[in-house]
């Protein structure tokens, strides 16, 4: 029976004052109460987080006729204000609805002795022409103690299904001391269907099986004419109480089916790799391979050798749910076709299951073709202005490249930015690449353990580009990698070689000038060949609620390769650089918080053509500022570290060495035409050091004395309007101490919020979040 009254006077006059200035109702219904506000108040020893937790998952079990889903922030009057739309009309019975389904949870995660009421409040707001009548219900949950596992048996009345049984216990999750949850009992019912259906019982399912469980103890209910044995009995159901536990049993349902026990293994399998509308009326070849394989084709668009290799189970295999539902996923992952049915034929009175895979292609080609726009600081090498650009990019996806669903990628560019004066056209790009993405190892790798191997890519890619900025350099750039992409649980790791660069560069009047200001950029703007080696692993894990992605990348160029004798190794860089990153995501309800850590650092060594002064090339150099790195700074205009340089001198900054580390807060704001905007405020640590001494820049070098000085910190605020498809980010960032500023501003370096003024921060505009995870 669920219990309800009524609030003090003191409480009404205190709810009033506490939110009704907050939340303001929308297309509320006219004279009669409707739902203001819900509220959940839970009681017991609970920790910070479960109880977080266990109240988010009542307010899910809220009826939808009491549910407040439509809430829009706003800030107005420099207050935090919410719309209330279309609140639903109050009804006793719905809270009771909703009280019930809260019970229902509770008993469902072993809370059988819980209680639940509900008390509402009634607060009548005058307006110009009617009384609006609010209904504040707050519910009130004691989930008790909670039952645990006593003892767990498995009664199966069949000695092959007992024996897979008895076989797979260690991964069960329920065991004696573990909390009793239907959730649990029902996983491991799936469990259990699973291992039998992958050990060749095809039809067995989940129906077969049932759970019985017991809260009583039978000896509680004997009688007892001892005062002192009654006694013992009493304390007992106390402690019972207290320390609440259940027996539990999975067995064969009574009068189960017999059919369904049947042992199948693999006969013949029939593939229609092409089936469209008109294929009834096309004549079909037929190709018989091994293993029982039989391949039905109309267009012949794919080869037959390719088709079954995507096939896990093998003819005289026992049968195994696992390979089955592998290679519908295969067929799936590799992007051929638009649908993909497996279908199993049980022979009759045999052991023996067929199968008929049916394959309908997708599109053969898919074109694309979109327009971009951008405001940069700078771009690509990087100048001190701000630029306006728009560029095309044009994709043609070819879904069968070879007739082995190779995926073959072909992109167009071409970009031009203005300075936002809009006086002349700045800098060009034009570039055009291929990309060929085979589903398998080439050459046939077959010492790759299995785990590799299936989710396992080859890539070729090759790339021409060509950038020229006015006044400054025109820039020509050939890319050619083969590599290796692979994966495994929640890893993966990318691996080119070879990777080959070659730059070309013709500085012009702009660039040549520096050179003369700043030697060391001579040094590092020059063309020459990166013959290299690229290794990359990533590992994602956490939860929904708290995940974390960890990279790291290791590049090699010229070590080895350098002691050949071959002229156009001349201009071979050589290098070693290497990066790692962590970003952790925490969500909690709307909100959520980011934090990231980057680091990198570049090793040079010395050429055939570079006997000194040997540095990262311009391509390769690390470093800050822009709308994904430090907000306050402008592309390539941070650091490195503490160095003193005018823009005239060195208009773009860089270095071998780079730390950076971030947090965000994120949370939502309002809706403008139905899409989400949300806002947050970040800060943004870091710098790039030179790792040598370099006298074009003096306190540019990274030192462990003057580290903590050299950090730059910058903090903002932002705009981000989600489209679905991407994201348009506006940031805001201040610096708020600055370790490289121009020498005419030297009174402000590092110097924590120097002159700091609202209208003299860095708007940053950036597609999607600045750290991908």
């Amino acid at each position: 029976m669920f219990q309800f009254k009524t609030y003090s006077l003191f409480t009404l006059l205190l709810g009033i004052l506490l939110v009704s200035c907050s939340v303001i109702p929308k297309n509320y219904p006219l004279h009669q109460p409707f739902v203001y506000q819900t509220s959940i108040q839970l009681e017991g020893k609970f920790s910070k987080d479960e109880k977080k937790n266990f109240i988010s998952q009542l307010h899910a079990q809220l009826d939808d006729s009491i549910k407040l889903n439509t809430v829009r922030t706003f800030i107005y009057k420099g207050f935090n204000r919410s719309i209330l739309v279309n609140p639903p009309v109050y009804e006793n019975a719905n809270a009771e609805k909703s009280a019930s389904f809260m019970k229902d949870l509770l008993n469902a995660e072993g809370y059988l002795y819980n209680s639940i009421r509900f008390d509402t409040m009634m607060i009548y707001k005058k307006m110009s022409n009617h009384i609006q009548n609010r209904t504040i219900v707050k519910f009130y949950v004691a989930p008790d103690n909670q039952f645990k596992l006593n003892s767990v048996r498995y009664n199966i009345l069949h000695p092959a299904l007992q024996e897979l049984t008895n076989n797979t216990l260690e991964n069960s999750e329920l065991k004696k001391g573990n909390p009793f949850s239907k959730q649990i009992i029902s996983q491991e019912l799936d469990r259990l269907v699973d291992v039998y259906r992958s050990n060749g019982y095809l039809k067995f399912t989940r129906d077969e099986l049932v759970a019985v469980w017991d809260t009583l103890d039978i000896s509680f209910l004997q009688p007892a004419v001892d005062p002192f044995e009654q006694i013992a009995i009493l304390e007992k159901i106390n402690q019972k109480r207290n320390q609440p536990t259940t027996q539990i049993e999975i067995q064969l349902r009574p009068r189960y089916d017999s059919s369904l026990l049947q042992k199948y293994y693999v006969g013949n399998t029939t593939i229609y790799p092409d089936l469209n509308p008109t294929s009834s009326s096309t004549k079909e070849k037929t190709d018989n391979l091994a293993n029982n394989i039989t391949i039905k084709s109309y267009q012949n668009i794919f080869k037959p050798k390719f088709l079954a290799q995507n096939i896990y189970f093998k003819s005289g295999d026992l049968y195994n749910q696992q390979l089955y539902l592998k290679t519908i996923n295969q067929f799936n992952m590799l992007g051929a076709w638009k649908q993909v049915t497996i279908e199993p034929l049980p022979r009759t009175e045999s052991d023996t299951v067929d199968f008929t895979i049916r394959l309908t292609p997708a599109e053969k080609y898919s074109l694309t073709a979109n327009v971009e726009g951008s405001r940069n600081t700078n771009a690509n090498l990087i100048f001190d202005e701000t630029l306006l650009g728009v560029g095309m990019n044009v994709q043609l996806l070819h879904r069968n490249f070879l007739h082995s669903s190779n995926q073959s990628v072909t992109n167009i560019r071409y970009s031009t930015e203005v300075e936002s004066k809009g006086e002349f056209v700045k800098s060009k790009q034009t570039s055009i690449s291929h990309t060929i993405y085979f589903p398998k190892s080439i050459p046939n790798l077959n010492w790759i353990p299995k785990k590799f191997s299936d989710n396992f890519r080859t890539v070729l890619s090759v790339s021409l580009a060509n950038i020229e900025r006015k006044d400054f350099f025109n820039h020509t750039s050939f890319h050619a990698a083969w590599g290796y992409n692979f994966s495994w649980n929640n890893k993966s790791v990318s691996i080119k070689l070879p990777n080959i660069e070659y730059a070309l560069l013709k500085p012009q009047s702009g660039l040549i000038s520096i050179f003369n200001q700043t030697p060391t950029f001579r040094y590092i703007f020059n063309e020459g060949l990166v013959l290299s080696a690229q290794l990359g692993y990533q590992v994602r894990g956490g939860s929904p609620k708290s995940s974390y992605v960890f990279r790291a990348n290791i590049e090699e160029s010229g070590l080895l390769t350098n002691s050949i004798k071959v002229k156009i190794l001349d201009s071979l860089f050589r290098f070693v650089k290497l990066d790692v990153e962590f970003i952790k995501n925490i969500v909690s309800r709307k909100n959520e918080f980011v934090f990231r850590t980057y680091l990198g650092a570049g090793f040079s060594f010395e050429t055939r053509n570079r006997n000194e002064n040997a540095n990262l090339p311009f391509f390769k150099q690390f470093y800050a500022g822009g709308p994904n790195s430090m907000r306050a700074w402008g592309v390539r205009l941070l650091g490195p570290g503490s160095t003193l340089k005018s823009r005239d001198e060195a208009p773009f900054r860089f270095g071998d060495f780079q730390f950076e580390t971030n947090a965000e807060f994120r949370f939502p704001v309002t809706k403008i035409f139905d899409f989400p905007v949300s806002s947050c405020f970040f800060v943004d640590i870091g710098n790039v050091w030179f790792l040598k001494k370099n006298n074009d820049f003096l306190n540019g070098h990274l030192s462990v004395n003057n580290f903590m000085k050299d950090l730059a910190v910058g903090a903002g605020t932002g705009l981000r309007i989600d489209f679905s498809y991407f994201r348009l980010r506006l940031d805001y960032a201040y610096k708020i101490k600055n370790p490289s500023p121009e020498p005419f501003n030297v009174s402000s370096q590092n110097q924590w919020f120097y002159k700091l003024n609202p209208f003299g921060g860095v708007m940053q505009l950036g597609i999607n979040y600045p750290f991908s995870f």
